[in-house]
């Protein structure tokens, strides 16, 4: 009896909470900023992402995954906060006794629905116990499984009209480069560092987004890593390239040297170290001959200066051939874990993504009763944005 009196007497008093302010006035209005505080929070989440990166504290695959969550939950809220903003309504006429109307029959309609179809006499949950299991299912949830797609369609959508919205920018500069979108990505990293600000991230993404429309470290792409690393000398991104370029260039010597140095425990993130492996293997020759995973061609002098010599096209088309070979090698013999990571990290460079999960899926199938081997693929894998169909753990 008590917890009825008290349910009634709480019903009593929200009910003229809600409804005693629209009696009295004639207009309501939206409160445009009742998304403020979320605008305000995924802000702050952006900042501390920035000053993770800064630190070294994150792997830029990792960031380039969290930034793009949270550059669309901060989508999702402005877009709110708009909709709000215009949406002013006035009480119609009459509309007063719709509203007393409405606070009679609220409470019992209620009280009739939950004594037809309610649980009384069920068991209290805990609050702490909901709130255990909704952070468990949020835990669960990784951005392997949204559509980068979307996210890139409705990030364009409020760039659209919104062009100066320099975190906008910098959400969308990592995703165009996923896609394989080099052009967009380099207009992005450009858009972004005008409008916040120059990073060691945002030179070295914009000088990958130069080697990928030139198909080599060009004079604009090492200008862009070289002013990354004077920003962040710890920047893996910009390191692996310019070690590319001194290969290039032919230096190989100093290039391996260079690549050498990342592969030390903690002095690169993982997918630029597994970067600077593939770089070893392919420009290391006979002083790599004994490396783990160097039954990969090696090339000599004389082919390093024929790459040099082709034209973008051409060295595609040869790269292309390269990791053919590399599949076709790995389908007769796949117990390769360092060929599995090559194959894995070329087809995402290339911005295959569906080839790369194909090569992760069959890698895991060929390690299926070699659980170090087979977590160590997917690991690697997972570092690159990469994961198994339905697979929630990564």
């Amino acid at each position: 009896m008590l917890f009825v009196i008290l349910a009634v007497s709480l019903t009593l008093l929200l009910l003229g909470i809600v409804f005693l302010p629209v009696l009295r006035a004639d207009k309501t209005e939206s409160d445009p900023d009742e998304h403020a505080f979320d605008l305000t929070i995924y802000k702050d989440q952006l900042r501390e992402l920035d000053a993770d990166i800064e630190r070294g504290a994150i792997a830029p695959a990792q960031a380039e995954y969290a930034r793009a969550e949270i550059g669309r939950r901060l989508i999702a809220a402005q877009e709110a906060v708009n909709m709000e903003a215009s949406g002013k309504k006035a009480l119609p006429s009459g509309g007063r006794a719709f509203v007393v109307a409405s606070a009679l029959f609220a409470p019992l309609a209620a009280a009739l629905v939950y004594s037809m179809t309610g649980s009384p006499g069920m068991e209290a949950q805990p609050l702490a116990a909901r709130v255990d299991e909704i952070r468990q299912q949020a835990a669960s949830q990784t951005l392997q499984g949204m559509d980068i797609r979307e996210l890139v369609a409705r990030a364009e959508a409020h760039l659209e009209t919104n062009p100066e919205d320099g975190r906008g920018w910098d959400v969308l500069a990592p995703m165009y480069l996923r896609l394989g979108r080099a052009a967009d990505a380099r207009n992005a990293f450009e858009r972004a560092t005008a409008l916040q600000g120059e990073t060691a991230a945002r030179r070295s993404g914009l000088g990958q987004a130069y080697y990928m429309l030139a198909g080599s470290v060009d004079i604009d792409a090492r200008a862009e890593f070289e002013r990354a690393v004077a920003l962040d000398s710890g920047d893996s991104r910009a390191r692996f390239f310019l070690a590319l370029a001194s290969a290039e260039a032919g230096n190989v010597a100093e290039a391996v040297k260079n690549w050498q140095s990342m592969l030390e425990t903690g002095a690169a993130a993982p997918e630029w170290q597994a970067a600077a492996q593939e770089g070893l293997r392919r420009y290391g020759g006979e002083m790599l001959a004994s490396a783990p995973g160097s039954a990969a061609p090696q090339l000599d002098e004389e082919t390093v200066r024929d790459v040099q010599a082709m034209d973008a096209e051409d060295r595609n088309e040869m790269i292309a051939g390269m990791i053919a070979q590399l599949d076709a090698r790995l389908r007769e013999q796949p117990d390769d874990v360092s060929g599995w990571q090559r194959l894995i990290r070329s087809y995402v460079v290339l911005g295959r993504q569906t080839d790369a999960e194909d090569a992760l899926a069959r890698a895991a199938s060929a390690f299926s009763k070699e659980d170090a081997k087979r977590g160590q693929i997917v690991a690697f894998a997972a570092a690159l944005g990469i994961s198994l169909p339905g697979d929630t753990t990564q």
